[in-house]
C-alpha cells in the first residue's frame, strides 16, 4: 500500500514537472530529482523514520542524501547525448521517435494501435536532434521493399536461382526465364552479368514483380514483363548508333600489333588492315623496324557516347622500306566495295599471298629433311606455323573440289580458282561446315582452322598452289592484278580520295608517332 502511494505521488510529481509538450533532456532528468526531494520531505510520514534523520535543524535535506542523488544525475546526463530531445512521456507508454531525413516526429503507441503515426515536431527542436538519434530511430521503423534492385550473376549461379533469391516465386522465376530464352540462352550466362528488377505495389500495398531488364551488349537490351494472361512476354530493344571517325599513326619498332596498341589503334582494325594488304604485302617478312602506318577508321557509338563496335577502315597508308602503299575504301556503282590505290587499281590479286593471319613460315618450298620420315624430301608447299584454331582463309574466289580426310594431309581442302589455278590446305583442325564439294567460296572467306591432323609434328597450315596440276612456289608466281577503275567511277573515286585525305589531316592534326609514347600508357583505345 505504501509502495503504491509512493508510485502515485512520483508519477504526479513527474506529470506536474513535464508541463510542456517538448522539453530539454536536462530538464527531463531534473524532473525526478525534484520529485525525489519533494517525496523526501514527506517520506517520514510513511516510513518509521524520524524527521531529524533526513533534515537538519534548518529544515534542509542532509548532505549524505544529496550527494548520491547528484552523482546519479551526473551519470545519467553523461549516458545520453546532451542535445537529444524528448517529445513526450506519459503513463500511456507512448514512444516518440524522429525521422532521420526530415526531423518529423514519428509516434508509436505500443498499448493501442502499434502503428507509426506522424506528428509535426517543433522546428526549434529539430536542430537539436543528433544524427545518431535520427539513424537509431529510423532503423526501428518498418523496412520498405525497394521498387528497384540490381542483381549480378556470380560464378555457379543460375538466372532462375538469382531471381528467386530476389523475391520472385518459383513459377514466376521459371516463366521469366522461359520468356527470356526467346532472345538469350540463359545456360550461357556469364559471371558478372547484371539484371535489373522492377517492382510495383499491388492493391494491398505489397511489392510485386513488374519488369526484368538485361543488357546484352552496348546496343541490345532484352526486357521481360508479366502479361495479362498470367504469362510473361519478352521484347528486345536496340539503341541507335552513330558513326565516329578516328585517325591514328604509329611507327613500328618491335611488332606491328604492339606498336599499334601503343598508338591506340585497336587490334581488330589492324587485323582488318592486314587482310586488305595481304595481296600486296607479306606482314611476316616485309615489315621492318622503322616502318610507319597511318589509318582512318570508323567506330560506332550510342547517343550517350558508349562504344558499340568498330566499323570500316576508310583509308590506310603503309610506309614499308621507304615506299608508301596508300589505299582507299570505295563503293562502286553496282554496290560492290573494294580498296584501291590512288591510281584506281584494286588491291585484290587473283590469290592472297598469305591465307592466314599472324603466322610465320616454318618451312618453305623446296628440298628439306622431313621432320617425320627423317630423310630429305621435296616439300611442295609452304608451312605456316600457328596455334590450333587460327582461321584459314580461301586464297581466292573459286569452287571447292575436295573437302575431307586425304592420306597424310589429314583434313584437306582443295579449291579450283580457274581452269589452270588451284590451291590446297592441309593438316586442318577442322573444316568449316559450309565448305563442301561443289560449293563456291569467296576470297578471304574462312574455310577452316589450323590443326595438326595427318602426318604432322605440330599445329600448322600446309599451303600449296597448283598450276596445271603441278605444285608451284607461291613466292615465285606473278599474279594478275585486280579491277581497274575508269570513266565516271574514276572521277567519283578521286572525289572520295580528296575527302578522306581531308578528314585524316583534320583528325590527325597534332598527333605524334607512337614510338615516343610509353608502352604502359593508360589510354582508351577507340
Amino acid at each position: 500500500m505504501i509502495t503504491q502511494s509512493l508510485k502515485i505521488k512520483f508519477m504526479d510529481a513527474a506529470q506536474q514537472t513535464a508541463t510542456s509538450k517538448s522539453m530539454n533532456i536536462m530538464e527531463f532528468f531534473r524532473m525526478p530529482f525534484k520529485a525525489s526531494l519533494k517525496l523526501g520531505f514527506s517520506m517520514h510520514r510513511f516510513l518509521p523514520l524520524r524527521k531529524r534523520y533526513l533534515f537538519t535543524r534548518g529544515n534542509r535535506v542532509r548532505l549524505r542524501y544529496i550527494a548520491p542523488c547528484a552523482s546519479l544525475l551526473v551519470i545519467s546526463a553523461f549516458a545520453f547525448m546532451p542535445n537529444m530531445t524528448v517529445n513526450s512521456f506519459n503513463h500511456d507508454n507512448v514512444f516518440a521517435s524522429l525521422s532521420p531525413s526530415t526531423g518529423e516526429a514519428l509516434v508509436l503507441n505500443e498499448n493501442k494501435s502499434g502503428i507509426l503515426s506522424h506528428m509535426d515536431l517543433d522546428p526549434s527542436l529539430q536542430s537539436g536532434v543528433s544524427e545518431g538519434m535520427r539513424n537509431a530511430q529510423f532503423a526501428m521503423q518498418k523496412p520498405k521493399h525497394s521498387r528497384y534492385r540490381e542483381l549480378e550473376i556470380q560464378s555457379g549461379e543460375t538466372v532462375a536461382g538469382v531471381l528467386q533469391e530476389a523475391g520472385l516465386s518459383g513459377p514466376d522465376a521459371y516463366n521469366a526465364v522461359e520468356a527470356l530464352g526467346k532472345y538469350y540462352d540463359v545456360r550461357k550466362v556469364k559471371s558478372g552479368q547484371k539484371i535489373d528488377l522492377h517492382f510495383k505495389p499491388d492493391e494491398n500495398g505489397d511489392m510485386q514483380f513488374s519488369k526484368l531488364a538485361m543488357k546484352l551488349d552496348a546496343i541490345k537490351e532484352v526486357s521481360v514483363e508479366p502479361a495479362d494472361d498470367a504469362t510473361f512476354k519478352a521484347e528486345i530493344s536496340e539503341k541507335e548508333l552513330f558513326p565516329r571517325t578516328y585517325a591514328r599513326k604509329a611507327e613500328i619498332k618491335t611488332s606491328l600489333y604492339g606498336s599499334a596498341a601503343r598508338a591506340n589503334i585497336p587490334s581488330s582494325v589492324i587485323a582488318n588492315m592486314i587482310k586488305i594488304y595481304s595481296w600486296n604485302i607479306d606482314f611476316q617478312r616485309d615489315i621492318r623496324s622503322g616502318d610507319k602506318l597511318e589509318v582512318l577508321y570508323e567506330a560506332f557509338e550510342t547517343e550517350d557516347g558508349e562504344f558499340a563496335k568498330y566499323g570500316n577502315v576508310l583509308y590506310a597508308n603503309l610506309n614499308v622500306g621507304g615506299r608508301e602503299y596508300p589505299i582507299y575504301r570505295f563503293e562502286m556503282s553496282d554496290g560492290r566495295v573494294d580498296y584501291f590505290d590512288p591510281k584506281g587499281m584494286s588491291t585484290r590479286k587473283t590469290l592472297m599471298k598469305t591465307p592466314i593471319d599472324g603466322a610465320r613460315i616454318s618451312s618453305g618450298f623446296g628440298m628439306r629433311r622431313h621432320p617425320v620420315l627423317g630423310y630429305s624430301k621435296m616439300h611442295k608447299g609452304m608451312d605456316f606455323a600457328a596455334s590450333t584454331g587460327t582461321p584459314i582463309y580461301a586464297a581466292g574466289d573459286g569452287v571447292v573440289e575436295y573437302s575431307g580426310r586425304f592420306s597424310s594431309y589429314g583434313n584437306y581442302v582443295r579449291i579450283r580458282h580457274n581452269s589452270k589455278l588451284k590451291t590446297a590446305y592441309a593438316h586442318m583442325h577442322k573444316i568449316d561446315s559450309s565448305v563442301k564439294v561443289g560449293s563456291r567460296v569467296r576470297q578471304g572467306q574462312v574455310i577452316g582452322a589450323v590443326g595438326t591432323t595427318g602426318r604432322s609434328t605440330g599445329p600448322h597450315l600446309h599451303y600449296e598452289v597448283l598450276v596445271n596440276g603441278t605444285q608451284t612456289d607461291p613466292r615465285s608466281m606473278k599474279l594478275p592484278t585486280g579491277e581497274q577503275l575508269a570513266g565516271k567511277q574514276m572521277s567519283r573515286f578521286k572525289a572520295v580520295i580528296a575527302e578522306l585525305n581531308k578528314q585524316y589531316v583534320s583528325l590527325s592534326n597534332g598527333l605524334k608517332f607512337a614510338s615516343a609514347q610509353k608502352e604502359d600508357a593508360d589510354t582508351t583505345i577507340r
